[in-house]
């Protein structure tokens, strides 16, 4: 069976437009820096409205947090009338676990391409691990990756910058810079309103890679606690154009797209990246031809989890 690979890591399609930015750690390359599309923020309702929140991170102390990325995909030929578009929850995935730690500091001025920001947040990777023991040294030999991002207080990210270790090999930068792009596709960015328990608002973006997808995350206010933020989150994804060309001339056309999505976050204003919590959700994307019934069927799966140290 001939496999459609429809997704690939956002990283690869943007690293090709990206440049060069000052890097002074010798042990690491010189930094990528890929420009960001701001996301949408709309408020379906404020709650109790008590505060308008946002990060309080500049110059406060480290974050040590160590992030799972679980990434699956599954594809498979049927007949139409035996397709159930519905979206399953979970699926096979391979595990990567990337320590990390860094810190926030006041953005400097914008560079050429670059927007003003407020934020300049910056996190090394401690020794990363695979489920796939068979790239146990290509992941370990990423260690030392640098991941840093220019963002305003609420959240919103314009610049990411990428640096992988002079010693990483091909496989273990490919991996770990994918589980790091991964890691950024899920932004926590609070809205310009008053917000307090039971808000609920949405943020829209675009999910680059080789089929664009976008994408719709719901969050919604279970409790505040000074400055921890308990969040309920949902995830909905639907691919940005509606028909595929594959290499032989073959469309395919988009017939459904749905997604199956739980996940909880706490976010502490005083960290960049959330403190615990576990976001899950796969996406099915039904393909199908305008003259044949047999159907494409593919499912990708991700799993983003966070534990504080």
């Amino acid at each position: 069976m001939q496999f459609f690979r429809i997704m690939v890591a956002a990283a690869t399609v943007l690293a090709l437009t990206a440049c060069s930015t000052e890097q002074t750690d010798p042990s690491i390359e010189p930094a990528v820096g890929l420009p960001v599309d701001a996301s949408r923020v709309t408020v379906q309702t404020a709650g109790t409205g008590e505060r308008v929140l946002t990060y309080q991170d500049v110059d406060a102390e480290e974050q040590t947090v160590e992030v799972e990325v679980a990434e699956g995909l599954g594809q498979s030929l049927m007949q139409a009338d035996a397709v159930d578009v519905q979206a399953p929850a979970g699926g096979d995935v391979q595990r990567i676990t990337v320590p990390l730690t860094g810190a926030t500091t006041a953005a400097g001025e914008a560079g050429e391409g670059e927007r003003d920001a407020s934020r300049d947040v910056e996190f090394r990777v401690g020794r990363p691990s695979s489920t796939n023991l068979e790239l146990t040294d290509d992941i370990r030999s990423a260690e030392g990756f640098l991941l840093g991002w220019r963002a305003e207080d609420d959240g919103q990210v314009s610049t990411v910058r990428l640096a992988a270790p002079k010693d990483a090999t091909d496989e273990g930068r490919s991996q770990v810079e994918q589980a790091l792009m991964k890691l950024l596709s899920l932004p926590v960015v609070f809205p310009a309103e008053a917000v307090g328990p039971g808000a609920t608002w949405s943020v829209d973006s675009r999910v680059t890679g080789e089929s664009t997808l976008l994408q719709n995350i719901t969050y919604t206010i279970t409790s505040i606690s000074g400055d921890r933020i308990e969040l309920d989150v949902d995830v909905q994804q639907r691919p940005a154009i509606g028909a595929l060309t594959m290499e032989d001339g073959q469309s395919l056309n988009v017939l459904n797209s749905n997604t199956t999505s739980e996940g909880s976050l706490t976010v502490d204003l005083n960290s960049p990246l959330p403190v615990d919590g576990r976001v899950s959700y796969t996406t099915r994307v039904v393909y199908g031809g305008a003259d044949s019934d047999v159907r494409v069927v593919q499912d990708t799966t991700t799993s983003l989890a966070f534990t504080d140290s």
